[in-house]
């Protein structure tokens, strides 16, 4: 018998968001963008109302056994909390793109651009990448977004900031913030000479 591969928190945060994007009806869709939002200011005992999504298409094996959210839990439902703060509004000024291949440090990098006040932004970020627990992480994280996309349009692959976040919890949380400083402080050319040689790579 073919065993079947199993998804990944980077693949069902990828179908999740599909199927937000390409709803049935355009009014549910609305409807969980809010709750979703909603659900990131109160503990998720306390979202009933989005548990229908969110456990309906997580593979069994990520939701807990014991009531405590498991890091694949709490990685994809952080990035879906995140994707409808950022999707609020009928002009939302992120863009989801699975083909950008920069980390949410990239993505901030942007805002970093088109800011008048640099060093404040510096500071900030510097206190996001500074947190080392998940918790103190997340809050920072949703407040620095939603501050660089009031200034302006950032680009976020989703997925891949789940990804991240899982591997924050499960793995070395380090390596991923010092990927995130990588990618918002590099030079831009530095960042056009990593992407030439990913494309001759990829040749």
């Amino acid at each position: 018998m073919e065993n079947k591969s199993k998804l990944t928190v980077k693949d069902t945060v990828s179908k999740m968001i599909w199927k937000i994007e390409h709803p049935i009806d355009k009014g549910s869709a609305t409807a969980l963008l809010a709750n979703l939002r909603n659900s990131a200011q109160t503990d998720l005992s306390n979202s009933n109302n989005i548990w229908p999504f969110l456990f309906e298409n997580m593979p069994e094996e990520f939701l807990s056994t014991n009531g405590q959210e498991t890091p694949e839990e709490a990685a994809i439902i952080t990035t879906l909390q995140l994707y409808a703060i950022c999707m609020q509004g009928s002009s939302a000024t992120v863009r989801n793109d699975e083909g950008f291949a920069g980390s949410i440090g990239a993505s901030l990098k942007a805002g970093k651009i088109a800011s008048e006040d640099t060093t404040a932004l510096d500071r900030r970020f510097n206190v996001l990448i500074s947190k080392d627990t998940f918790p103190g992480l997340v809050y920072q994280l949703r407040s620095i977004v939603k501050l660089v996309k009031s200034k302006a349009t950032l680009t976020i692959n989703f997925p891949k900031l789940a990804e991240d976040l899982y591997s924050y919890q499960k793995f070395d949380p380090k390596k991923v913030m010092m990927k995130w400083a990588m990618d918002y402080y590099r030079s831009p050319d530095s960042q056009t000479k990593e992407t030439k040689q990913e494309d001759i790579d990829h040749d």
